[in-house]
């Protein structure tokens, strides 16, 4: 017979719990433990800790805490048959209170124990339960009962007694309360007590623990045939069914006459999908992804691995020929490697949702559920909620986060940081919240939902798995993804793009043209790649991949696929390589003559995963099947597998013919390049989404620009930014203006017109009542807008932000006017509001000079966050007859000028000789820079921040086809 704890709290009741799963198992082999019980009010946690006593052969017993009319009661499964039932109370338990008729529905095959403090319901419980027991948490408890089933137990919230003044804070964290708001009881009743303590001090009810841990023998099955099913029309079965969509898609695409090559693929690639029991997956897929695009919704052309299908592009769930671009299947799905496909798309940012929630009613709500994740209490949060807890000033608090690096933990932060050790060692308070604080890292705080996973079944999800409907009344699993597949669930990601909104919106305006009928070699589009540029194009906006373009200059769509795949951590290291054979500079070495089909497209070099495969095909005989499972076994590093294969692969490769010496060379160059070759499927198909926004921003700037900036509203940066980039594309963005802005930027025939809802203290709410009452007919003057709008919540300081943006520009009074008269202005509109419009209430205001450029530059910045139209390098350069402009540096070209710039950021690094440099991006009123600081430089100009305005004495230079400024002599001018 085995002692068994029970009332094994967890992490995963949140914020109730100390114990860890992972800790509860090194704790349980440490003290020789053969039996653990997991007890949350919840069952997120129960199949880690099933999996994991079964790793450490540990038997679990699984359960559940719930609550009758306020009474807490524990559920024990005593085999699988219990467990599906208390799955099912799981999943109504978040749906609504529990009472004695649900248990009565689902009480087959569980144990129920009633606490001591929940004895008024026992005869009730009495009556439905086969197997009940009462238990008690002290002897005086057990002194007051007169029954033979008494058991026992308390609940167990950690496992050391010094954590008992710990849960404490844990307790006031979930509530939202502070410590002098409640009393602490200093105990250690919930604590981890180990078979000896338990034995001395309650020895009378222990055949009842071994009864209970006997009767316990749970047995979860793994791999279950839980795909969903596609109702087929006209009674046929799902291959049927998929063979039809194939071929009406391949008429609808290739027409009358259809390669031999693509018949022989699509014949190969269903019989594999039929045999592994997957065609009803490609029917949902197909149905989901077809009721997106009958609805417009833009959906990705592919992602991953499921842009090889050709199955895939017939049925129109990717638009990939993955014949043309040379992609297999076999990366996607084959019988050598038993696992669940995985399509993933993408769909428009904003209309995702539409789309689960088509499946959803479609397949069921129980049958379809997006999945569960968690949030934890990282090093930072569990700061923040320990300090509400206990008081601390907040501004403190901000102070310490700060110095918080959060890729370590609380304690390394502490060792490693002199600066965490002196705040904590001149504060008492501080010290005490950063103890409890670190006690609580990595504990789970609260759930959420997965940003892209959905399961899918054939059965009602709560018949496998317990269900949460915890989320604005929405199902979810209560298990997290990494067992979801394990069971036998189906898991899809159903991914959002902000692009693909940011596109769709852009084909919306330009109307004539749809995203799939953008050709893919357009001359204009590829300049946008060879010219740099890229700003607000999908993954070449960011300064590395940019100056990464500098030098590789694509020339066509291939070139764009290529930079994906090179432009990553590992692939770097081939860069330079891969520009001199590019550009002829440099001999390309194809190893061996039979591999130069595979190598040509990237001058030698192995960059795709796909070409391991090819290569694996035609040296050693692979099958591509069994070529994938050597890439896979080769990106996992697993030694035993490498072994074998190189044995196998060189063996092979020798009875074809090449040499040994060959043979070695190519399978340690493709064992080097497995661990960081991409797939060339996903970098096909997000080179398309790049390149079509290329020829956008190419064929359309206004629109397209006028579309990015509306994506950054709410964004300072990024507004700023694409501020910028029109102005480099010879957009002038325009002034708001009362009469003409929108609620999103607007294009006019001078240029795009800035929005209401970008200026700060405006917001959507103010702008939607301007704008309702703008409908009614223009705003004549001032008088006539604050007439209007007095009632509706536009007060003074609204007025004052509208002015300083320059929206009454164009009422020909100009801004220190308005100021000055405001309050007069004001009390007419309320008046007037009162008295029904009369011009002859309209009071004369006093007529002033305008700011000065500062004062209007100033203003500009507040209420935008950045400099429009006024720019203070503009004044500074009129003053001091500086001329240049950012635009005109590459005429200086290797000289020395002097230039006006202002500084927006700033980044440090140290040299090899342990020596400061400083690069700033710089900026005028139409165009950014890069300055270098060298060390002696820098030395003398430690002190230049953010915003200041610098006079800088130059050398123009040149890196990656890019004009940068090399600094001589500094003058920090504001």
């Amino acid at each position: 017979m085995n002692y068994v704890p029970l009332y094994i709290k967890t992490h995963n009741s949140l914020l109730e719990s100390m114990i860890k799963v992972s800790d509860l198992i090194d704790y349980a082999k440490e003290n020789n433990i053969k039996t653990l019980t997991i007890t949350d009010n919840n069952m997120y946690g129960v199949m880690d800790f099933y999996i994991a006593c079964r790793k450490n052969n540990i038997k679990p017993i699984i359960g559940l805490e719930i609550k009758i009319d306020n009474y807490i009661v524990i559920l024990y499964a005593m085999n699988y048959n219990g467990y599906k039932n208390i799955i099912k109370i799981s999943t109504i338990k978040s749906e609504k209170e529990l009472n004695e008729s649900i248990l009565a529905q689902h009480a087959n095959d569980i144990i129920c124990i009633v606490p001591y403090d929940s004895i008024n319901k026992y005869n009730d419980l009495n009556k439905i339960y086969k197997e009940i027991f009462i238990s008690y948490k002290n002897n005086e408890e057990r002194l007051k009962l007169n029954y033979k089933n008494l058991v026992y137990m308390n609940s167990i919230l950690y496992f050391n007694k010094e954590d008992a003044q710990y849960i404490n804070y844990l307790t006031l964290i979930k509530n939202g309360k502070t410590e002098d708001e409640i009393y602490f009881e200093n105990s250690n009743n919930n604590m981890l007590r180990d078979f000896n303590y338990i034995k001395e001090k309650y020895p009378y009810d222990l055949d009842n623990n071994y009864k209970i841990e006997n009767m316990c023998n749970i047995v979860i099955p793994f791999n279950n045939n839980l795909l969903p099913v596609y109702n087929c029309p006209d009674g046929l079965d799902s291959y049927s069914y998929l063979k039809i969509l194939c071929q009406n898609g391949m008429r609808k695409i290739f027409g009358s006459r259809v390669g031999r090559i693509y018949v022989e693929r699509v014949k190969y690639e269903l019989e594999i999908i039929n045999k592994m029991g997957f065609c009803n997956y490609f029917l949902i897929v197909h149905d989901y992804i077809k009721y997106a695009k009958d609805n417009k919704i833009l959906v990705g052309p592919g992602r991953g691995s499921a842009a090889g299908s050709l199955v895939a592009f017939l049925l129109g769930i990717t638009t990939v020929d993955p014949i043309k671009y040379n992609l297999f299947f076999e990366r996607f799905l084959n019988i050598e490697r038993i696992t669940m496909p995985d399509i993933d798309v993408d769909f428009e940012y904003t209309r995702r949702d539409e789309v689960i929630t088509y499946c959803i009613e479609k397949y069921g709500n129980k049958k379809v559920a997006p999945i569960i994740t968690f949030g934890t209490l990282g090093a930072k949060q569990a700061i923040r909620d320990v300090s509400r807890a206990i008081n601390i000033n907040l501004d403190i608090v901000d102070k310490l986060c700060k110095n918080i690096d959060s890729r370590l933990n609380l304690i390394d932060n502490y060792n490693n940081n002199p600066r965490i050790k002196e705040m904590l060692a001149n504060n008492f308070e501080l010290t005490k919240m950063y103890k409890i604080a670190s006690r609580f890292e990595g504990l789970k705080r609260h759930t959420s939902i997965h940003a892209a996973g959905i399961v899918m079944s054939n059965v009602d999800l709560d018949e496998v798995i317990p269900l949460d409907r915890n989320h604005n009344g929405l199902y979810t699993t209560a298990y997290s993804m990494e067992h979801l597949e394990d069971i036998g669930l189906l898991k899809m990601d159903f991914l959002s793009l902000k692009n693909l909104t940011l596109i769709n919106d852009i084909l919306d305006e330009v109307k004539f043209i749809s995203f799939d009928n953008i050709p893919l070699d357009d001359n204009d589009a590829i300049k946008i790649f060879n010219e740099v540029n890229t700003k607000g194009i999908f993954q070449f906006e960011s300064d590395g991949m940019m100056n990464f373009l500098r030098k590789f200059k694509p020339t066509n769509f291939e070139d764009v696929v290529a930079s994906l795949a090179l432009y990553r951590p590992g692939p770097m290291n081939n860069i330079e390589t891969y520009i001199r054979r590019k550009n002829g500079k440099e001999k390309i070495d194809y190893i061996h003559p039979t591999l130069e089909p595979v190598l040509k497209n990237t001058y030698g070099i192995i960059i795709y995963q796909e070409q391991i495969m090819q290569i694996a095909n035609i040296m050693a005989d692979y099958s591509l099947g069994e070529a994938d499972l050597l890439r896979r076994a080769m990106s996992k590093k697993k030694e035993d597998i490498l072994l074998e294969e190189k044995e196998k692969f060189i063996t092979r490769s020798i009875k074809k013919g090449y040499s040994k010496e060959i043979s070695d060379k190519v399978y340690g160059l493709i064992l080097k390049f497995a661990s960081y070759g991409f797939n060339r499927a996903h970098a096909v198909a997000y080179g398309i989404i790049s390149y079509k926004m290329a020829y956008l921003k190419a064929k359309f700037p206004n629109v397209f620009i006028k579309h990015l900036l509306s994506a950054a509203i709410g964004s300072e940066v990024k507004t700023k930014e694409y501020i910028y980039e029109a102005k480099v594309n010879n957009i002038e963005v325009l002034k708001p203006d009362i009469n003409l802005s929108g609620s999103d930027y607007a294009i006019e025939s001078d240029g795009i017109r800035y929005p209401l809802t970008n200026i700060k203290g405006i917001g959507n709410i103010v702008a939607e009542n301007i704008l309702e009452e703008r409908k009614k007919g223009r705003f004549k003057d001032i008088y006539d807008f604050v007439f209007r709008c007095n009632k509706k919540n536009i007060n003074k300081k609204i007025i004052e932000n509208l002015i300083d943006a320059g929206c009454f520009n164009s009422f020909g009074i100009n801004n220190k006017t308005l100021h000055d008269n405001l309050d007069v202005i004001i009390n007419y509109g309320e008046i007037g509001a009162l008295l029904s419009s009369d011009e002859s209430l309209k009071p004369i205001i006093e007529y002033k000079q305008e700011y000065d450029l500062k004062t209007l530059m100033d203003n500009e910045l507040r209420v935008f966050g950045f400099y429009l139209t006024n720019h203070p390098v503009t004044a500074y350069r009129s003053n001091l007859n500086k001329k240049i402009t950012i635009k005109e540096i590459k005429k200086y070209f290797n000289t020395y000028i002097d230039i006006i710039i202002m500084v927006d950021r700033i980044k440090k690094i140290d040299t090899k000789d342990k020596n400061t440099m400083m690069f700033i991006t710089a900026s005028d009123e139409a165009d950014n820079v890069d300055l270098v600081l060298f060390p002696k430089v820098y030395e003398q100009n430690k002190n230049i921040s953010v915003g200041d305005i610098l006079l800088v004495n130059v050398k123009v230079e040149k890196r990656f086809d890019k004009y940068q400024l090399i600094a001589n002599e500094i003058k920090v001018l504001k």
